[in-house]
């Protein structure tokens, strides 16, 4: 049999231990955070912005489209701007994805321009250490033959500007 004195310091024992246990996971969930133990006081970040396409300029003829994104380097001060321009040839998309020639397929070929100058800027960004940190909304156009053996387009989307994020050490 068990006195009530001895109970007593037991179910003491017991609730100082569950205190220091507790207190101990406290301490060390502020004191050690790995995200935050891998951004040292020494590393500092760049952050850069994809910010949408637009058409830079007129093409040089009825014969070109053209398309451009922005790439902005954000800095303390503001934006330093860079465009990323592209230029696609109607004739030489018409012929390479069979499709005739009207007024949707121009369509086309400008969206094809589009998403021409995101991936460039997007790989020009990659081989630089840049680091995607946004899940963009992008949805390409996909060309591909259908089962009766014609060329078929499904388009993404063209609701919105598309931004997108990266980031990278700074050097």
């Amino acid at each position: 049999m068990i006195s009530e004195d001895t109970m007593k310091q037991r179910i003491l024992i017991i609730s100082v231990l569950c205190l220091a246990i507790a207190a101990a996971f406290t301490t060390t969930a502020f004191l050690y955070r790995p995200a935050e133990a891998q951004r040292s006081a020494g590393t500092r970040f760049d952050y850069a912005v994809i910010n949408g396409s637009y058409s830079p300029y007129p093409p040089e003829g009825p014969s070109m489209v053209s398309s451009a994104v922005n790439i902005c380097y954000a800095l303390g001060n503001g934006c330093q701007n860079e465009e990323v321009k592209v230029e696609v040839g109607i004739a030489k998309f018409l012929q390479d994805e069979r499709l005739e020639n009207n007024v949707r397929t121009r369509g086309l070929a400008q969206e094809r321009a589009t998403q021409l100058s995101y991936s460039k800027a997007i790989a020009k960004l990659g081989s630089e250490g840049w680091e995607m940190i946004s899940a963009p909304g992008i949805e390409f156009d996909i060309y591909y033959t259908n089962p009766q053996g014609m060329p078929t387009v499904k388009e993404g989307n063209r609701n919105a500007r598309q931004h997108i994020w990266f980031v990278r050490a700074r050097q």
